[in-house]
């Protein structure tokens, strides 16, 4: 693919949009959209890399608003010093915010949009791996609060999504290798082809070859598509995407988001998951083998320090969003390509399936 070509995906939704994907695309939102009434939200780490192409994009160059990079930003004050800057520049609801960034940018961006003046249009430019295959997709907006991860927010989808592989280039390893815990989810839940993908090009993903990173987003992208198209507020089988999060999200709350990287954590619950999967007989030990290996490949965590008390774990679970009517839900794989949602599992199959992926 040629700088400047994409690839478009057209999601049908209650609100139709476009996700288009390719490198040095930008130039291309003006065909899609009006940009004559726009602002921009990004984080200090956006800004300092692409400060400069934002305010090109904006025709009011100062319509643009910064926050300190972060997961710690992504809390009621951020949220409230976006509305202060809405206000200020007289955004309308004709207004256009752009969301430039990764996933915290995207979803506090996002949830301000959805909130302000009851709604407002929005445009993601994802700048991360994970933005552009997970956070932009799909419409979920967020915040966290009281000690819980995105525990407020809103379903609100965009107007565009723009998905442009060159902005990969400065993200750091880490943060790109973190990304990957959630394309490897896809394979995982429903995918056993991107499974396999990922396998054969893991050398070309792990050295950033563009036209394979096009690839790896647009599959990852197709996937999440499918499933939220089918249960758009997260009423039935969304859920498979949530697949390794529920003890992943427990882990960064109970470290205070200051340990793990959000993939990261995602990657130990993946391993936690599989692993219950495995205890409970629904899936073989090589399936366990192949995603501890890819996972390992790219450096992700696939252990839980020893220092976090099972018991507390436990207790953040009890309260997880996705728990219906007081029961416990675990997303659990059958195979690579397979998942079930899982409701009847007891303390301490939950618990032992814990200790048993700690560092030792």
């Amino acid at each position: 693919m040629q700088s400047g070509d994409f690839k478009q995906i057209d999601v049908h939704l209650q609100k139709n949009y476009t996700v288009i994907v390719g490198k040095d695309i930008t130039d291309k939102l003006k065909e899609f959209v009006d940009l004559k009434q726009t602002v921009a939200v990004t984080d200090s780490n956006v800004y300092a890399l692409y400060g400069e192409l934002i305010k090109e994009i904006l025709t009011e160059p100062d319509n643009l608003f910064s926050f300190k990079a972060g997961e710690e930003s992504k809390n009621y004050k951020t949220l409230h010093s976006i509305y202060d800057f809405l206000i200020d520049k007289r955004a309308d609801r004709y207004t256009y915010l752009l969301a430039f960034g990764g996933g915290v940018v995207g979803d506090v961006g996002a949830y301000a949009a959805s909130t302000y003046m009851r709604g407002i249009p929005l445009i993601h430019i994802p700048t991360s791996l994970l933005a552009m295959t997970d956070s932009s997709i799909g419409g979920k907006t967020a915040i966290n609060y009281g000690g819980f991860k995105n525990i407020v927010g809103s379903f609100y989808q965009p107007e565009l999504v723009l998905c442009d592989v060159r902005f990969l280039n400065t993200l750091n390893r880490r943060e790109f290798n973190s990304a990957l815990a959630e394309v490897v989810k896809y394979g995982i839940i429903r995918d056993k082809s991107l499974f396999s993908f990922m396998e054969t090009n893991k050398e070309k993903i792990k050295n950033r070859d563009e036209d394979t990173l096009i690839e790896l987003v647009l599959k990852s992208i197709q996937n999440k598509v499918e499933i939220v198209e089918e249960d758009e507020k997260e009423k039935g089988n969304r859920a498979l995407l949530n697949f390794g999060h529920t003890l992943a999200h427990a882990v960064e709350s109970a470290t205070e988001y200051k340990k793990y990287l959000h993939g990261e954590a995602v990657s130990i619950g993946e391993v936690f998951a599989v692993n219950l999967s495995f205890k409970l007989g629904l899936t073989q030990k090589e399936t366990l083998n192949r995603i501890i290996d890819i996972l390992s490949f790219f450096e992700l965590p696939v252990l839980l320090k020893d220092d976090i008390e099972t018991d507390f774990l436990y207790k953040i679970i009890e309260k997880d969003k996705k728990n219906r009517s007081g029961r416990l839900r675990f997303i659990l794989t059958k195979g690579i390509g397979s998942s079930i949602i899982a409701e009847d599992l007891n303390k301490s199959q939950i618990t032992g399936a814990i200790d048993e992926i700690k560092e030792k």
